[in-house]
């Protein structure tokens, strides 16, 4: 006695759509997950940037940590391009699995109020509802948050994780660290004359500035 066994047929797998609003491309999770912003102009981008996205990825319930880089200035200061810079945070943290780096701020190139912290915040909450913000400042310009674009919306979109800066003790976590005290502007300024900036940027942040010429006068 024979019979015919029926054929499975195999349907093809629907293809994940890439996630809007600027945000890196990671696999969608299923639940809601907890994410560390961490804007600046990264102009460039140096150590102390790595070490305090490291900082909270260990020490905080986050899933992840983005790099925010600012697509224009709010107070209008001169800046890399925009390109340069994120390609710069990329080879930044290239060895951190789950530090991303987000081009969220060129979404809003057109906002009149593109740099200020809330807007960023509403555009990423409206394209990632299911996913809870957290926001880090530096001890080094916590003083000044208040007066910061509506700081109070601010706060209700996303928590405020504080990472100590050396320099600034104030609003610290009692016994962490403070992250080493380094500048983006000294690191413009040793490049700009030729001066050697190992251990402030990373060797292939340090390589990709000099080969496109970043910062020389």
């Amino acid at each position: 006695m024979s019979a015919r066994r029926s054929q499975r047929v195999k349907q093809p797998l629907a293809r994940a759509k890439p996630e809007s609003g600027g945000a890196p491309r990671t696999r969608r999770a299923a639940k809601s997950r907890r994410v560390a912003l961490l804007g600046g102009s990264f102009n460039p981008p140096h150590v102390a940037h790595v070490m305090a996205a490291w900082w909270v990825l260990v020490t905080e319930d986050v899933d992840e940590v983005w790099l925010l880089p600012t697509y224009r200035h709010a107070f209008g200061k001169e800046l890399a391009p925009f390109e340069e810079r994120v390609r710069m945070c990329r080879l930044a943290v290239k060895g951190l699995s789950r530090v991303k780096v987000s081009t969220v701020e060129k979404d809003l190139a057109r906002d009149p109020h593109v740099g200020r912290t809330v807007r960023v915040l509403e555009h990423l909450r409206a394209h990632h509802p299911r996913t809870r913000f957290a926001l880090v400042v530096g001890t080094d310009i916590l003083r000044d948050v208040a007066k910061w674009y509506r700081w109070a919306d601010i706060q209700k979109l996303a928590d405020v994780i504080v990472v100590g800066r050396e320099g600034y003790p104030t609003g610290a976590r009692p016994g962490a660290p403070l992250l080493p005290r380094i500048s983006s502007t000294e690191v413009r300024e040793r490049l700009a004359r030729g001066d050697d900036v190992r251990g402030l940027v990373g060797k292939a942040v340090e390589e990709y500035a000099e080969k496109k010429g970043l910062y020389r006068r």
